[in-house]
Order: structure tokens, then C-alpha cells, then sequence
């Protein structure tokens, strides 16, 4: 027989977004829950096994889990055959229930390929990298390897980046070390907001060298940064809502035996922001190289001078030239210069002025490469 009212207790961390939306989930969930009473405690070392009895010393009924608590807390909890539902975490002595305990989980694997789909989506690579979670956690290795089979596909191969002593150095290096352009997924915003703090002290254009995708939707690391972080919402507060309804099918189902039921929360959606809005990246690219020749077109410039601006291979800035414009950067610096050359002229320069002031090696040079551009001699122009 159902009970007429039941103690819950949620243990949970509040100190993140993604667990104060995990817990907004609980709290739009249990608006239609009247006959519940819900109680709270913060997980690890505050999950005691004294915090079976709410604050009127009656028992709780049910618990749900998003991290443990101490090793006793637990080992109590797994013996007392409470309806228990655990959210992204897992415990070897409850799972070895078989009765009253419910599992749900982030589909990391999806926030994985979301994240990569999103960084195709948007150009071309010439490489990939991952920025693991301190001390590597299980949901963040489940992305990696999700992230990295979807890219591989996508044709680039991926770089993983984990934790370790000097992080911000190292990180800085292996910004640094990734073939640009590449595309970068952090584990959470938090991650990406260091990544993009790396490419800054480099001087790495984000998003035009590298594009940089998070994960959770968190506002205060795009502010930390200062640059809006594109990111996986990882639906935290459908996920709260679920573990209410797990909870209530236990209550519902007292008897219900079983291996766990799991259930898997797709992500919601990504948010396109600054760090990944490369409008074309041969847009980009061009645009870049364009505004430097045009800069330096009294120079004796050469496409390698270009590249070097560009951060990325020669084949592919050809490339991205051609297909933007018609034509190759050798093209487009002897186009700049000609119109140059063209407009002085016009203005009553000398020949000699001109070889000088735009350092070409001689007058032949000059005379050689006018005719070939405009299909006349600088005579002719003059007349």
C-alpha cells in the first residue's frame, strides 16, 4: 500500500551551474509532489550516517544521490534497501541491489559527438584537441573518446590535453603546438575559459585559429575569459526531473526487483557563441591576408610573408584564396602592388621613384610584371 507522504533527502553540491540546475530540476519536479517533504545536505563528509532522520527525527523514505557521502553513510544506505535513485555517480555496494535503485545518467557519449559535430559544422581542421577534467574523471573520458572517434571521422586526428604539474604553461604550449586552424572541446566551460585565456597570452586568434566548445552553459566562465564560449547544455535540469520520477516509480513499485533501472539524458542543444563563430574560415583567412598585403604592399612581400600571418598551412591558405577570390596569394600580392604602381604612376611618379619607394630589384622587374598584369606597357599607360 502507498504511503500517504514521504521523506526525501537530495544530497547535493550547489557550488557549481550545472548542480544548481541539476537541483532546479528537483524543485520544478517535486511542485507536484504535495505529499513529499524534501530535505537537503551536501555530499562527502556532510552525507553522514547521521543524516538518516530529517530534522523532526523521522526516517527518510528515499534518497537521491548526485555525489556520496562518507564510506559508512554509504555502506549504510546500500543495507537499508531505501528507494535510492543515483545521478551520475555510481556506488559498487548499491548497484549490487536488486531492488529499489534507479540509475540516471548523462549521455556523455552525445555530448562528445555534439560538441564535434558542431566544430565540423563550421570549416575545415588541421587538427583536433580534448582538455580533460582534473584528475580525468569518468564523464570526461567518456566525452574525450565520443569527441575524438566523431573528429576522426571529420578527418582530424585529436590531441588530449590532461591534468598535471604547471597546467597553465603546459597548456599554453600545447595551444601553441596544435596545426592551425584547430578545433578544441573542454570538458566544461571552466576548461574552455582557460584554453581561451592560453590562446590570448599566445596571441592565437580565437575562433579564426582556434576554435574553442564547452560544456554546461555557464556564464560566469564566459565572463571570466571575456569572450561568450560556445557550449554543450547538457540538460542538467531535465536530469533532475527524471531522478524525481525514478524516485516515485520506486516508491510506486516497493516489490520491483531487478538489475537498476538507468535511464540516459541526451543534451539539450549547443549554444553558438564568440569562440566558435567562425563565420567561413576562408572568409576569415582571406580577409586576414588581404588586410595585411594591402598594409605591406610597398614591400617586396612574398606569399610565405602572407602564411605567416594566417597561422596555417600554405596549401591550405591557397586554397581558401582561390576559392574566395579566383585567385592565388601570389596573385593577390602582385594585384596589390600593380594597383599601386598604377595609381602613382598616374600621379606623375617616375619609373626609378617607384622601383625604389616599393622596392622592386630593378626597372625590367617592374616593367616585366606591369605588362603581364595589365596586357600593356607603362608607356602606354601614360599616353
Amino acid at each position: 500500500m502507498e504511503k500517504k507522504s514521504y521523506n526525501v533527502l537530495a544530497v547535493y553540491s550547489l557550488l557549481s551551474r550545472a548542480g544548481r540546475e541539476h537541483f532546479s530540476g528537483i524543485l520544478d519536479a517535486m511542485s507536484e509532489k504535495r505529499s513529499w517533504h524534501l530535505s537537503t545536505v551536501r555530499p562527502g563528509r556532510f552525507f553522514t550516517e547521521k543524516d538518516f532522520v530529517n530534522e523532526n527525527g523521522d526516517p527518510f523514505d528515499g534518497f537521491i544521490l548526485t555525489l556520496p557521502g562518507t564510506d559508512k553513510a554509504m555502506e549504510m544506505l546500500a543495507k537499508s534497501h531505501k528507494p535510492t535513485v543515483l545521478v551520475n555517480i555510481t556506488d559498487r555496494r548499491l548497484c549490487a541491489r536488486t531492488s529499489a535503485v534507479s540509475a540516471v545518467w548523462l549521455d556523455n557519449a552525445d555530448v562528445g559527438r555534439c560538441a564535434a559535430r558542431h566544430l565540423l559544422e563550421r570549416g575545415k581542421y588541421m587538427s583536433a584537441g580534448y582538455v580533460h577534467e582534473f584528475r580525468r574523471p569518468f564523464w570526461s573520458e567518456e566525452r574525450m573518446m565520443a569527441f575524438r572517434q566523431a573528429m576522426r571521422h571529420g578527418g582530424c586526428e585529436t590531441s588530449v590535453f590532461d591534468d598535471g604539474p604547471d597546467f597553465q604553461s603546459r597548456l599554453r604550449r600545447w595551444v601553441c603546438d596544435l596545426p592551425k586552424p584547430a578545433a578544441v572541446m573542454a570538458c566544461s566551460d571552466m576548461r574552455a575559459a582557460d584554453v581561451i585565456e592560453a590562446c590570448r597570452a599566445e596571441g592565437i586568434a580565437v575562433p579564426a585559429q582556434v576554435a574553442v566548445i564547452g560544456v554546461d552553459n555557464d556564464s560566469a566562465e564566459h565572463e571570466r575569459c571575456g569572450m561568450g564560449i560556445s557550449s554543450v547544455d547538457n540538460n542538467m535540469r531535465l536530469m533532475g526531473n527524471r531522478a524525481v520520477r525514478e524516485l516515485a516509480f520506486l516508491f510506486q513499485h516497493p516489490k520491483w526487483k531487478g538489475r537498476p533501472h538507468e535511464v540516459l539524458i541526451p543534451v539539450s542543444q549547443v549554444i553558438t557563441r564568440e569562440s566558435t563563430a567562425r563565420q567561413d574560415i576562408g572568409a576569415q583567412l582571406v580577409s586576414t591576408a588581404l588586410s595585411f598585403i594591402a598594409a605591406n604592399r610597398m614591400h617586396r612581400l612574398s606569399p610565405a610573408d602572407v602564411v605567416s600571418q594566417l597561422g596555417c598551412s600554405r596549401q591550405l591558405a591557397d586554397l581558401r584564396f582561390v576559392q574566395s577570390t579566383g585567385m592565388t596569394i601570389h596573385k593577390a600580392i602582385e594585384k596589390a602592388r600593380m594597383e599601386e604602381v598604377q595609381r602613382r604612376i598616374l600621379s606623375g611618379r617616375s619609373v626609378n621613384d617607384i622601383v625604389k619607394s616599393m622596392q622592386f630589384t630593378s626597372a625590367n622587374q617592374l616593367y616585366r610584371i606591369y605588362k603581364r598584369h595589365f596586357g600593356h606597357t607603362i608607356r602606354q599607360a601614360a599616353l
